[in-house]
């Protein structure tokens, strides 16, 4: 048996020993492949649980959790409590949540949801597949503007299939300002008209019953806006956890 002493000078070297270094290459792509995972499911080949089981995807994750945090259950998740598809969306353009006061134009969501940006964000993704697990068929594949999955067969001796996610697509920039802007239903008494006009915008009011609340802007208030500044880059952590929280609006109903 070792002795107090040992067990402490064992410690002692494994604290002193040099830790595995990864390069940038490989951790970004570690990221992306952690990321990529919002995509999949079950019904997908290879599923999220076979790239779950890979090193690359270890490493993504404690990179997720040094950037983000780790991950907090949906019912602990103050974050998901207060989302709504708008705030949502303004999140991804700005980088943060809404405040009282700010406001969220139909352009915004055209812009960050655009083919170029769509193109950049899935690119990013399969190429890290392709480098880092050569092993397993990527299941995403992103052509003109659309997102397809590869499914696995439904049953034995038949190949996998290819369908599009139309959750993800893209057709020309008015359609995708309608399909992603009438999915916004706070204060759209119709979703696409108020008083016989379009709703271009809507405004924050602030977390109004632990969610937040907006209404649809003023002519004069749309006026007054200025479309361009503020917009960031979105990441693809921003884009994975967007996805992630409409998957639990819509399926678990928080």
């Amino acid at each position: 048996m070792r002795t107090l002493k040992g067990r402490i000078e064992e410690l002692e070297r494994l604290e002193l020993s040099p830790r595995p270094r990864f390069s940038r290459q490989f951790d970004d792509d570690a990221l992306a492949i952690y990321n990529c995972t919002t995509y999949l499911n079950a019904r997908m080949e290879p599923s999220y649980h076979e790239v779950e089981a890979t090193a690359i995807y270890a490493r993504g994750r404690e990179l997720r959790d040094k950037l983000y945090g780790p991950v907090i259950p949906a019912h602990l998740n103050e974050h998901l409590k207060r989302y709504t598809r708008a705030s949502g969306e303004f999140e991804l353009a700005f980088g943060r949540e809404p405040r009282q006061g700010d406001m969220l134009h139909c352009r915004h969501v055209a812009m960050m949801h655009s083919p170029e940006n769509l193109s950049i964000h899935f690119a990013r993704l399969i190429g890290a597949w392709e480098r880092q697990l050569p092993q397993l068929t990527c299941p995403l594949r992103f052509e003109g503007g659309r997102l397809f999955r590869r499914l696995r067969p439904e049953m034995r001796g038949e190949e996998a299939k290819w369908e599009e996610d139309h959750g993800i697509s893209w057709v020309e920039r008015w359609c995708v300002m309608v399909e992603r802007w009438c999915i916004i239903p706070e204060g759209f008494t119709n979703p696409r008209f108020v008083d016989s006009g379009p709703i271009l915008g809507v405004v924050f009011l602030g977390v109004i019953g632990a969610r937040h609340q907006c209404r649809p802007a003023t002519l004069e208030e749309l006026q007054q806006m200025c479309l361009e500044p503020g917009i960031k880059a979105a990441t693809d952590f921003m884009f994975a956890n967007q996805r992630f929280c409409e998957l639990m609006v819509e399926v678990m109903g928080i």
